[in-house]
C-alpha cells in the first residue's frame, strides 16, 4: 500500500530479511515489486564531474533490446534481482508471522540506489511499468558499501571499463574502498590513478579536466588516462633517483607538457595525433632521456627538480622540432599500429630523426621512415 500522510511517501512490501555475514555485513532483504513502483524510489546514482555514484553511463540500446525480449514472446520473463542499496533512514523493517513487511520511505528524495539491473529495470518499465519484479535490498548502506557491491558484481560478470573503475575508485579516495577490493581479488594501482586524478583535477595542469573518464564532462575528454599513467610510469624506470619521488615526478611531467602546450596550442585538440596515448608517451619518453642524459654529464649543471630548468630544456628541445610532423599523415606500416611496443619505439626513432634534422636545418622528414616525403613537403 501507498501512504501519504503530511506530504509523506512511503510504501510498504512483503519482505525476508536476513545477514548473509554475521559481522559487520549489511542487512538485506528479499521482496518482489512493480518495476514503476521501484523507479519512483530509487534512482541511478551515475558517475559524472560532479556525483560520485557508482554506476555508468545507461545504455538506450540494452534497455530497447530488453523491451524488444518481452515484446517477443508472452513466455520470455527476466527472473534475475536488481540490487538496491537502501540509504540510512529511508527504510523500517517490522518483523511477521512470515517473514516481515519493509516499509519504504522517499519523501526526503531517493530512498535507494541501483547498484545492478538498471537496464533491466527500465527496459521492463518501458514494455510495462506494472510487471514485478524479484529485489535483492542492502539496507543501511553507505557509499563505500555502494562502489564496493557495484565493482564486484559487474567486473565477476560483465565487466566495468577499467577507466570507469579508475574515475571511481579517485571520486572515491577511500582506503577502505581499495583494500576491500584487493580481498576481493580486484586489485588497483591507486597511488597511480590518485597521480592521474591530480593531472586531470589540478587547475594548473595542463590536461585539467581533459582526461577521458566518467568524472569529465564529455566534450572535454581528449586525453586517455593510461597515456598520463604509461608516461609517470617511464619516468620512474629511468632510475633518476629525483624521480622516486611521486610529487617530483609528476612535477616534472607536468612542467614538461605546460610547456609543450605553450608552443603548440593549435595541437590541444580532440583526435590530434600529439595528445594521443602515443603522442604523449613517446614525446614524453624521448624528452625525460634527453633531459635525463644531460643531468648524468659532468659538463651541465643541471638539476632535475629546477622546474624553470626542465622547462628552458623542454623549449630548447622542441625548438628543434617541427609541430608539422603531428599533422602530416603517417605510414602505418608498424605491425599492429603505433600502440605497441615496436610502434612506440619506431615512433621514437621518428622522434630523433626530427630532432636531428632541426638541428642540422634540413627539411622536417628527411629519413623520417614513417612520414611520406611527398607528404612532408
Amino acid at each position: 500500500m501507498t501512504s501519504i500522510t503530511d506530504q509523506k511517501l512511503t510504501k510498504t512490501f512483503s519482505a525476508f530479511k536476513f545477514q548473509q555475514r554475521t559481522i559487520g555485513s549489511p542487512d538485506l532483504v528479499i521482496f518482489h515489486a512493480a518495476v514503476g513502483d521501484i523507479l519512483k524510489f530509487s534512482t541511478v546514482d551515475e558517475l559524472g564531474p560532479n556525483s560520485r555514484g557508482p554506476q555508468r553511463q545507461q545504455k538506450e540500446a540494452r534497455v530497447v533490446a530488453i523491451k524488444k525480449f518481452l515484446e517477443a514472446d508472452n513466455r520470455n520473463t527476466i527472473p534475475t534481482a536488481p540490487v538496491l542499496a537502501f540509504s540510512t533512514g529511508t527504510t523500517c523493517f517490522t518483523e511477521g508471522a512470515h517473514g516481515g513487511s519493509l516499509e519504504i520511505d522517499w519523501s526526503k528524495g531517493s530512498a535507494a540506489s541501483i547498484v545492478d539491473g538498471q537496464h533491466r529495470l527500465f527496459g521492463i518499465d518501458s514494455f510495462d511499468p506494472n510487471i514485478e519484479v524479484p529485489v535483492i535490498g542492502l539496507l543501511d548502506a553507505d557509499e563505500e558499501e555502494r562502489a564496493f557491491q557495484f565493482l564486484v558484481i559487474n567486473n565477476k560478470s560483465s565487466k566495468v571499463p577499467a577507466t570507469h573503475v579508475k574515475a571511481l575508485l579517485a571520486k572515491m579516495q577511500s582506503g577502505n574502498l581499495s583494500n576491500r577490493l584487493k580481498g576481493a581479488r580486484l586489485a588497483f594501482d591507486v597511488a597511480g590513478i590518485k597521480d592521474v586524478d591530480l593531472v586531470n583535477s589540478d587547475p594548473d595542469s595542463p590536461f585539467f579536466e581533459s582526461i577521458d573518464w566518467s568524472t569529465t564532462a564529455e566534450k572535454n575528454r581528449i586525453v586517455q588516462a593510461t597515456a598520463i599513467e604509461l608516461s609517470l610510469a617511464y619516468l620512474s624506470s629511468l632510475q633518476v633517483p629525483e624521480f622516486e619521488d611521486r610529487d617530483v615526478r609528476r612535477s616534472v611531467f607536468l612542467t614538461i607538457w605546460k610547456t609543450i602546450k605553450v608552443i603548440w596550442p593549435s595541437l590541444w585538440i580532440k583526435d590530434s595525433r600529439l595528445v594521443s596515448k602515443v603522442g604523449i608517451f613517446c614525446l614524453t619518453r624521448f624528452i625525460a632521456d634527453r633531459i635525463s642524459q644531460w643531468a648524468d654529464s659532468d659538463d651541465l649543471e643541471i638539476e632535475v627538480t629546477d622546474l624553470e630548468q626542465i622547462k628552458g630544456l623542454t623549449e630548447k628541445i622542441l625548438s628543434h622540432m617541427d609541430a608539422k610532423f603531428w599533422t602530416t599523415p603517417w605510414a602505418e606500416r608498424a605491425s599492429g599500429g603505433y600502440d605497441t611496443n615496436q610502434g612506440r619505439d619506431r615512433v621514437i626513432t621518428a622522434l630523433t630523426q626530427l630532432y636531428r634534422n632541426g638541428r642540422r636545418d634540413i627539411a622536417w622528414y628527411t629519413d623520417i621512415d614513417i612520414i611520406d616525403p611527398v607528404a612532408g613537403s
